[in-house]
């Protein structure tokens, strides 16, 4: 085999193509490609990042649903308790009303009772002493007169 010189050029040209082709097409493609493939590794690691923030939020919002939940129902039986706590005292202010209006009420009567009495005592003092009267218009010997006397203030004198 002979090696001329035609060969020769195309080997040189064939290097020459390499090179030129290395420096114009590939190196770049090749920054192309690397900056492309950075490019996706961040974009994959803000996914993942996201993912992990989203994860971390739901988390979160979670936590935060079922501590506003049992807040909730805190409040509901604070406010049960506060329902009974009112019914217990309106009972019991009501029972205490009811009470002093039957105690009002039992002294009225035991002051109208009282008033009648009275009147009663009056009302006979004085039908007593209109009988008296009559008596002592009628009977006005002296010495029975003196006898009454004598009698009345020794029975007062035994009842003092």
């Amino acid at each position: 085999m002979s090696i001329d010189l035609t060969f020769v050029a195309q080997i040189i040209v064939f290097i020459l193509m390499v090179m030129v082709l290395w420096k114009l097409l590939y190196a770049p493609l090749n920054n192309a490609m690397e900056a492309r493939n950075k490019k996706i590794e961040s974009g994959l690691a803000a996914a993942e990042a996201g993912m992990e923030a989203q994860s971390r939020a739901e988390a979160l919002i979670h936590a935060q649903l079922e501590e506003a939940k049992s807040k909730a129902h805190e409040i509901i039986s604070a406010a049960e308790k506060r329902a009974v706590e009112v019914n217990e005292e309106t009972l019991n202010k009501s029972r205490r009303e009811a009470t002093q209006i039957l105690d009002s009420a039992r002294e009225e009567v035991g002051a109208e009772l009282e008033r009648a009495r009275q009147s009663l005592r009056q009302d006979i003092a004085g039908i007593v002493m209109l009988a008296a009267e009559k008596v002592i218009e009628a009977e006005l010997d002296d010495k029975r007169h003196a006898k009454m006397i004598e009698m009345i203030v020794e029975e007062g004198l035994g009842a003092a």
